[in-house]
């Protein structure tokens, strides 16, 4: 009988080097979904949720081309509090239910392990789903650095940092801590 997928949870706050530990663990064959890439799939052009989102913000929130404008609803959010809970009431219960049929069906596949990838996967009730929760994290100087390298201005990383569980509260919930602060980890990442 085949042994189940290893489902992990990958979570940490803003810069903290995740992108670069999914890189990791794709190259290991472990097949990896994000809470990202579902966002856009659920708030694309003409999709319910999309609806929903210009229903309750209106339509500044789009583009000239009627898409989300990410950017513009991020910045705007995060400065909100009320509408950072409200964009996520209307997003994350469609999300979950991706995520979770699309865990289904690499399990039925036969993936040996699956990351599910969210910066807020105990927001999203995520954690509840996987098996272990891995944290990554970094020294708050060097998320900076890493953020300001990708052109991010300082304010608005701080605005998206203070609205993002504090490191400690990650850290606690983990079964694994991943440091990332200039060091290769790649040894750090295997599955056991």
């Amino acid at each position: 009988m085949r042994k189940s997928a290893k489902v992990i949870g990958i979570t940490g706050g803003v810069g903290a080097g995740k992108t670069t530990l999914l890189k990791t663990l794709r190259k290991q064959g472990i097949e990896v979904i994000t809470a990202d890439e579902v966002g856009r799939q659920v708030t694309k052009k003409g999709s319910p949720v999309l609806r929903a989102l210009t229903s309750t913000f209106g339509k500044t929130l789009l583009n000239p081309k009627g898409e989300l404008d990410r950017k513009k609803v991020g910045y705007w959010v995060f400065q909100n509090p009320q509408a950072l809970r409200r964009l996520n009431h209307l997003t994350h219960p469609q999300m979950r239910r991706i995520i979770n049929a699309v865990v289904r069906e690499r399990k039925q596949r036969g993936a040996k392990a699956i990351g599910v990838e969210a910066a807020v996967l105990f927001e999203m009730g995520l954690h509840r789903f996987v098996d272990e929760v891995w944290v990554v994290t970094a020294s708050l100087r060097e998320r900076l650095k890493r953020m300001e390298r990708a052109g991010w201005k300082r304010e608005i990383v701080w605005q998206r940092m203070v609205r993002q569980l504090p490191d400690e509260v990650f850290r606690r919930r983990a079964h694994r801590v991943i440091v990332t602060d200039g060091r290769i980890f790649i040894a750090a990442v295997k599955l056991n």
